[in-house]
């Protein structure tokens, strides 16, 4: 059985930025490496670096652009030849591992192939796995495993299931984690190892979701145990237990009830979308006999027998490479056309997100590498996204309707620089040197940026 295990480094906390470094190792059953790809990503002209992930990540983006070679399109292409290599290699289905990956590296990396035509879904034959989820359920099962975790805990008063600590309680890491691909995958190979052969949890048959087998139970109002890490170490136990009653469920997703928080407020805040692609969901499986939690859970199934998947999440309206799924696999196989001919006429054919495909299709033509600044035509239109993104109208959150919705758009180009210089100021005052080199860096790249060339009058005056 073989597997890949990755991890990438980002400009962005939203996939609307861009990988800036990545690594997939292929394992076989025993998490032997066999074959690796490794790459820098070329910052693009659409891009400015949020300075948290920066200095998260620990790249200076001026040394970085002068050794990445590849442009995004062309490290998405190799990407998917990898992968492909693997699941022809392994004549069935690989498994994708990261750590915490789930909600954030699996967004990012099928929203960057989307955008460039890829499919990222490899005919079903790459199901996603978050390490993560395993280290989540050997703390509440595995004592062993649970006493070197809460052995780091030093002064802190909350528990931390990061790679870094995870890796230190295992003996597996001494100092600080890189946060660079490679190596942190290299640290996720070998903490699934340990939790594989000490605690025997393999993660590239876990799933995570438990939720699957109780799903012929909805709105018969049972209620279940919701068993998470209790993440206040002052607490006696090492599990947080909640209640829980089912909703609605298909064959992969549900709606759950959290029925203490419903006891605090009968409101649809009290919802839980889980999902077995995403999410962690461990219970026993057995019904609580508890007659006012049944009592609390048949009045959540009568008060919200109106809300179901179909009609839980509201429409979304945020930019579509926040949401890149609006896009379906005519609109991703359209787009693929259109990149391969050099043309919008592809685009016409599809029967939905037209205009979805056909802003990713101009975007793409704005960040292909090359001096076009000349085009006044080009320059125009990249003017124009510049004051969109840059300028505070690109929506980031899903939905902004109906009142007391979080209104959530991309920084402004004003809001990004401020974070940085705040940033510095606070590294001077630390005497951070090598952090006040990274954002002086990234303030480099900011002003010589094509962005700031054909827009930078317009989003100063912003300010």
């Amino acid at each position: 059985m073989f597997s890949i295990f990755y991890d990438l480094e980002t400009s962005d906390k939203h996939p609307i930025g861009q990988i800036l470094n990545y690594c997939f190792i292929l394992v076989d059953d025993h998490f032997n490496p066999i074959n690796e790809l490794s790459g820098l990503i070329r910052i693009s002209r659409l891009q400015l670096p949020d300075s948290g992930a920066i200095l998260a990540n620990r790249i200076d983006v001026l040394d970085h652009q002068s050794k990445a070679e590849d442009s995004e399109p062309v490290a998405m292409g190799k990407i998917v030849a990898f992968i492909t290599s693997c699941i022809e290699r392994a004549k069935g289905a690989v498994s994708l591992i990261g750590y915490n990956s789930s909600r954030f590296d699996l967004n990012y990396l099928r929203t960057s192939l989307i955008r460039n035509g890829y499919n990222p879904y490899f005919g079903g034959k790459l199901p996603g796995r978050d390490l993560l989820h395993v280290v989540q359920k050997a703390y509440l099962t595995h004592e062993q495993f649970r006493s070197l975790i809460r052995g780091q805990r030093g002064d802190e008063a909350r528990l931390s299931l990061s790679l870094q600590t995870v890796s230190h309680a295992l003996g597996l890491l001494t100092g600080v984690q890189a946060h660079e691909s490679r190596e942190d995958v290299l640290l996720t190979i070998k903490v699934a190892g340990w939790l594989k052969e000490n605690a025997q949890i393999d993660v590239t048959m876990f799933e995570a979701y438990e939720g699957l087998q109780l799903h012929s139970t909805a709105r018969t109002g049972s209620v279940y145990l919701l068993s998470e890490p209790e993440y206040d170490l002052f607490e006696s136990s090492h599990v947080s237990l909640r209640p829980v009653t089912l909703l609605d469920s298909d064959r992969k997703s549900a709606l759950w009830v959290d029925l203490q928080r419903y006891s605090e407020q009968a409101a649809p805040s009290a919802l839980l979308w889980r999902t077995a692609t995403k999410h962690a969901f461990f219970t026993s499986g057995q019904a609580k006999d508890d007659s006012y939690l049944r009592g609390l859970a048949r009045g959540a199934v009568e008060q919200f027998k109106g809300i179901s998947l179909s009609n839980y999440f509201k429409r979304s309206t945020c930019d579509i490479e926040m949401d890149i799924y609006r896009l379906d696999f005519d609109g991703i196989d359209a787009l693929k056309e259109a990149i391969q001919s050099n043309s919008k006429g592809p685009l016409e054919a599809i029967q939905r997100g037209v205009e979805d495909a056909k802003i990713l299709w101009i975007r793409y033509q704005l960040s292909l590498p090359g001096e076009r600044l000349g085009d006044p035509k080009f320059t125009s239109m990249l003017n124009r996204y510049a004051l969109h993104r840059y300028g505070g109208k690109l929506q980031i959150s899903k939905s902004i309707e109906g009142d007391g919705e979080e209104k959530d758009f991309h920084p402004t180009y004003h809001q990004l620089l401020t974070s940085l210089r705040q940033a510095r100021d606070g590294s001077y005052a630390t005497h951070n040197k090598d952090d006040i080199k990274l954002l002086n860096s990234l303030e480099t790249l900011y002003r010589e940026s094509d962005i700031m060339t054909v827009a930078g009058d317009e989003l100063t005056k912003m300010a």
